[in-house]
């Protein structure tokens, strides 16, 4: 699901960058190594993402979230988007 941008604070890029330095820049659930900033994008490091716990963006605070991988991430929301999916697609038009 894309990032709705307008739900983050303005100081989300610091807030995110702070979690992955204090995981280590490496995923909190598989502990797989990520990529660093400036490092080369290559075929054997992933992406570090941050996640919120209670999938609210406008919760940012640090018991609220968790650096994870992309594939990670990924598996962690699946439940969650699919939740939202079914409720649009009740709503009327």
């Amino acid at each position: 699901m894309p990032m709705e941008k307008s739900r983050y604070p303005k100081e989300w890029p610091e807030i995110a960058r702070r979690i992955k330095a204090n995981a280590g820049w490496k995923c909190q659930k598989c502990g797989k190594q990520c990529r660093k900033p400036g490092e080369k994008l290559d075929t054997h490091q992933r992406t570090l993402t941050v996640h919120h716990i209670d999938h609210r963006p406008e919760n940012c605070a640090p018991e609220n979230l968790i650096a994870l991988c992309a594939p990670c991430h990924l598996r962690e929301d699946a439940r969650h988007h699919a939740e939202t999916r079914k409720s649009k697609e009740k709503r009327p038009r």
